[in-house]
């Protein structure tokens, strides 16, 4: 059952409370301001399937109304704070939906370091809150690829932690003995194996991190399903099968995707220049050309002069055939008001 949310309402008669479903909110649509906060901060919203980053909006829309933003030791909170954190986390329930997040309250954002237990931490997480520093969290969301992103790794516990309130690496439901024992099958046999490999001081795909306890198996190899997916999907198939099970999500394919529109914006590029610039270097080589024949003898000047006009008139039309700008009709647009 969706939840509803609240939200106050000034009216001239006074304040009134107006409810909101999420339904409602789940249609809602980012402003191109706060898109480019996007586009400016987090490489893995860029890698978003179009479909994908629509769905993404809404959930973000049901978060920034059910979760409490506050900062420690900032003015206040800002617009590139919520959109930010509420987007990274958002992605982690594309599919799974915002029932994963029903427990989760309150986000602190930090300017310096989280203090906890007397040691400094990028971030800590329960099932209802989250702390995070957030210059830790631009520089995750920044890079995309490096293995490190706090707001993946934190709201990862958040839903580890979701049925029963403990962080062990396995995020699924007491009750799914099935799903429970594929997650401590895939755990027990994979574990080893990044110990072993730090341990011979080899590469592993997910971060030596996922050592500190079994709290973080799951919170690192999430960062590294979203972060390099393909080198998991290559690498260690089985964990990458497993979360893309969980999430409903493969982003192999949108790398695949993103490398497909960036050839096609290479060849676009590539076809750009040739349009511009074939015409005139045609022209320019046919003009040196009747030259060099005058100059040769083989032609005289005024057979330069008939050759050359015609020819020059012909190039000249195909430059601007070929160069001139496509008109397009705009059609009005819909503004929606809220």
């Amino acid at each position: 059952m969706h939840g509803i949310c609240f939200k106050l309402v000034r009216h001239k008669s006074g304040l009134y409370v107006c409810r909101v479903t999420r339904e409602e909110l789940l249609k809602q649509q980012l402003t191109d301001e706060q898109r480019k906060i996007l586009s400016d901060c987090s490489a893995l919203y860029n890698r978003l399937p179009e479909d994908l980053k629509t769905r993404l909006e809404g959930l973000m829309h049901v978060f920034l109304h059910e979760v409490n933003f506050q900062v420690d030791g900032f003015d206040e909170v800002t617009e590139e704070m919520q959109i930010c954190v509420a987007a990274e986390a958002c992605v982690l329930i594309l599919i799974r939906g915002y029932d994963s997040y029903s427990q989760l309250r309150k986000v602190t954002i930090s300017k310096d370091r989280v203090k906890l237990n007397g040691k400094e931490w990028g971030g800590w997480a329960s099932r209802d809150e989250v702390a995070l520093y957030w210059n830790g969290c631009l520089r995750g969301m920044h890079w995309g690829a490096d293995n490190h992103n706090t707001i993946l790794l934190e709201f990862a516990h958040v839903l580890d932690q979701a049925d029963d309130s403990e962080a062990q690496s396995i995020p699924v439901s007491v009750d799914s003995l099935v799903n429970r024992r594929k997650w401590e099958e895939v755990i027990a046999r994979e574990y080893p194996k990044i110990k072993a490999a730090y341990k011979e001081r080899r590469a592993h795909t997910i971060d030596e991190y996922a050592l500190a306890s079994n709290a973080e198996f799951f919170s690192c190899a999430t960062e590294t399903f979203f972060e390099r997916s393909g080198e998991l999907h290559l690498h260690n198939p089985e964990i990458y099968e497993i979360l893309q099970d969980y999430y409903g999500l493969d982003p192999v394919q949108w790398l695949e995707a993103e490398r497909e529109a960036t050839r096609q914006r290479d060849l676009q590029h590539q076809l750009t220049i040739i349009k511009t610039f074939s015409p005139p270097l045609f022209f320019l080589l046919g003009a040196i050309a009747i030259l060099t024949l005058g100059l040769l003898g083989y032609i005289s000047m005024d057979g330069i002069l008939c050759c050359f006009a015609p020819v020059l008139s012909i190039l000249f039309y195909a430059w601007w055939a070929l160069a001139k700008p496509t008109i397009t009709t705009l059609k009005p647009t819909r503004t929606k008001l809220f």
